[in-house]
């Protein structure tokens, strides 16, 4: 159930000198983080941020695209301006979206470079390139310019792949649905654990899984190993995963998350 910091253990063995510096730095940005985390979860909002905010980028893309194509069919030259409007807007909430994206890969994550993060980096540094281009093609007398549809079919593209990779770490792929009595030990688990052990598995240590690991030998193992874990996996304090919540955790991967994992009769 790690977030593991990987970018922290390449800078404990690789800097030296530098690394009381930059793990201070990281820690108070993410001392910051898990205040504002926390204070949103005293006042009843326990979820990321980021899917409150992409969805506009996301969405003005979209706008984008289809008023474009829909200009360009339709000879209309105010749905081209229609076009252009999304576009900015989409380019204005590039910013709040990434900001919060990175909070929520601070605080959920715990930093961890996982495939799936990777590729929201390009994609979504990729997608900056091309508003800005697309800013600079859509002055009113280019408005409705050809090369301009291709820039925002580009960035549809590019929210798209956005997408997909952004369920990939959301929505793992389970072999069965899970029953009912686990249903809260697996919301734990999407929030805390899937980013580092999908299905059960372990994307940084590969060959020390989740799945029939010795501490979950029992409960009390259990709750000692996540209180304690060895690095880079992160303390989950009682303030971030109470005891019950350990319990309801520990009953969803030893009795639906281990049995999804074993092959069928």
């Amino acid at each position: 159930m790690s977030r593991g910091d990987i970018p922290t253990i390449i800078d404990g063995s690789n800097r030296g000198g530098s690394r009381g510096v930059g793990e201070g730095r990281s820690s108070m940005i993410d001392a910051w983080i898990d205040s504002l985390y926390r204070f949103l979860s005293n006042v009843g909002y326990a979820h990321p941020l980021h899917p409150a905010f992409v969805h506009m980028p996301i969405g003005l893309v979209m706008g984008a695209f289809v008023f474009a194509w829909a200009a360009l069919l339709f000879k209309k030259k105010a749905l081209a301006q229609s076009a252009r409007y999304c576009a900015i807007l989409a380019l204005l909430f590039w910013f709040p979206a990434m900001l919060f994206g990175f909070m929520d890969w601070r605080h959920f994550f715990n930093g961890a470079w996982l495939f799936s993060i990777d590729m929201k980096l390009v994609l979504a540094g990729i997608l900056l390139v091309l508003q800005v281009i697309g800013l600079f093609l859509g002055s009113k007398e280019r408005v409705g310019a050809r090369s301009l549809l291709v820039v925002y079919s580009l960035c549809f593209f590019m929210v798209v792949g956005l997408g997909f990779f952004g369920a990939q770490l959301v929505y793992p792929s389970r072999a069965q649905a899970t029953p009912e009595q686990y249903k809260a030990g697996e919301r734990i688990f999407l929030a805390n654990c899937s980013a580092c052990h999908p299905q059960g598995g372990n994307v940084i240590k590969p060959d020390k899984p989740l799945i029939n690991s010795p501490k979950l030998k029992d409960l009390k193992t259990f709750i000692k190993w996540v209180r304690n874990p060895d690095p880079p996996m992160p303390v989950y304090s009682p303030s971030k995963v109470s005891d019950q919540e350990a319990g309801e955790l520990y009953q969803y991967v030893v009795h639906a998350l281990e049995r999804q994992k074993q092959p069928a009769p």
